[in-house]
């Protein structure tokens, strides 16, 4: 029986833009997530920076987006439209070897279900969404061939993570939410920075510096392991 595996949509929405705002909102009110605002929104577009004002209504932050992205779009959308055509094209060339990689690490897991929806974004940061298996994208990028970086290394995370639920069903626990994404981001580049990653994408993915001793630990364990993801995540997430 031949194996599915998800087929990728790619899919140009503005109001997937907003939620992304209101999302990184949100995470605000658990966490100092400042550098992550300001990576995603302020930076690349300092306009915005009003809704650093904290005397703003949920509704008013809302408003001042919508109209922003709404603009944005106006101006914007033809390039936007051709760049997300390249990608997608681009996707294409690269995802059977991809699903191929994927298989070897995770032993042919099953991908999870999912809307496999892949949503450029005008914003600095990347966000993937588990529930649904969506994510945003950099249409254009300053170095070459990262799109499809950023794409693997959304994708690597939606089957990462049900894998480990399916292996550790403790760490569904939200108590566990941080030091597992921390681990996921440092594994990520652990797998995607490795030679035979490299030689497909022609491009390492990025990290974020806090990670740089995680990911060393990590890169050990994986050789440690010979590449055994079970071997491998049991004592990865011993927390």
């Amino acid at each position: 029986m031949t194996k599915k595996y998800p087929k990728l949509k790619f899919i140009i929405s503005k109001k997937k833009e907003v939620d992304t705002y209101l999302a990184f909102l949100e995470d605000s009110k658990y966490r100092d997530n400042s550098r992550e605002m300001n990576w995603a929104f302020y930076q690349h577009h300092p306009k915005l920076k009003v809704l650093r004002n904290k005397n703003l209504s949920l509704g008013q932050r809302k408003a001042i987006v919508e109209k922003y992205v709404d603009n944005f779009y106006k101006k914007h959308l033809r390039r936007i439209k051709a760049e997300t055509d390249k990608t997608k094209k681009n996707w294409r060339k690269v995802e059977k070897i991809f699903y191929e990689m994927t298989d070897e690490i995770f032993g042919n897991y099953k991908w999870p279900n999912g809307k496999y929806i892949a949503y450029p974004t005008i914003w600095g940061m990347y966000p993937r969404f588990l529930d649904d298996k969506t994510f945003q994208f950099p249409p254009r990028h300053k170095k070459r061939n990262y799109i499809l970086v950023s794409i693997a290394h959304e994708m690597l995370h939606f089957i990462f993570y049900d894998y480990v639920y399916k292996k550790f069903p403790k760490l569904k626990s939200h108590k566990y939410d941080f030091d597992l994404w921390n681990v996921s981001e440092a594994f990520n580049v652990v797998i995607q920075n490795s030679p035979k990653w490299v030689k497909i994408f022609n491009q390492k993915t990025m990290s974020y510096p806090e990670h740089k001793n995680l990911i060393s630990k990590l890169k050990k364990i994986w050789e440690k392991t010979n590449g055994n993801i079970d071997r491998f995540l049991r004592e990865a997430l011993r927390f």
